[in-house]
């Protein structure tokens, strides 16, 4: 497997510097971990299906692979799908060695990754399955995701819960709907 460069942009050490001071029950590290195995999960399938990484990108919104994926819908599909499946059996091994808070934080991360939006994982994994044969379901499915991730944050952050799924939110809908002009414009 080639070895990819890692690029670090601005924004991803402020905010890991913000959530580093704002993390006042040492779970950080915990959700760092989850992310590690997260991308790792990624690398092992994109690795054993023939693709090649090219440069790793962490950013204020989280860690993007670059890469050459490997030919064929399905294995795409299985390498966007992957980092949620690394999530999940990190999640499987934690949980009964009772480390329930890497267990929760792995969850967590899995299941927001699985969101049919198209930055994330479920989203791009649905994009390489259905092509442009299914442009209409694939934006209905990101816009409900989306309203759903925005409600939700607005509700967490109206019962004290923080602003940050509100702020994760409104980054999301910003990629999703520019990434689903970019498609309309390919069409």
């Amino acid at each position: 497997m080639t070895r990819g460069r890692v690029e670090v942009r601005d924004g991803f050490p402020v905010l890991l510097a913000a959530l580093w001071c704002a993390d006042t029950t040492n779970v950080l590290p915990l959700v760092l971990l989850a992310a590690a195995a997260h991308e790792g999960g990624h690398l092992l399938v994109l690795h054993l299906s023939g693709g090649r990484l090219h440069r790793l990108t962490l950013t204020a919104c989280g860690a993007v692979l670059h890469c050459a994926l490997p030919p064929g819908r399905c294995a795409r599909a299985a390498v966007c799908l992957a980092g949620p499946a690394a999530s999940f059996a990190l999640t499987a091994a934690a949980g009964p060695a009772g480390w329930l808070r890497l267990a929760g934080a792995s969850a967590l991360l899995g299941l927001f990754n699985l969101l049919p939006l198209p930055p994330l994982d479920g989203g791009m994994a649905l994009a390489h399955l259905c092509g442009g044969r299914l442009a209409a379901l694939r934006g209905a499915l990101a816009g409900a995701s989306a309203a759903g991730l925005l409600a939700g944050g607005a509700w967490l952050h109206r019962e004290g819960g923080g602003v940050w799924l509100l702020l994760i939110g409104v980054l999301i809908c910003a990629k999703s709907l520019k990434n689903l002009a970019k498609s309309r414009a390919m069409v």
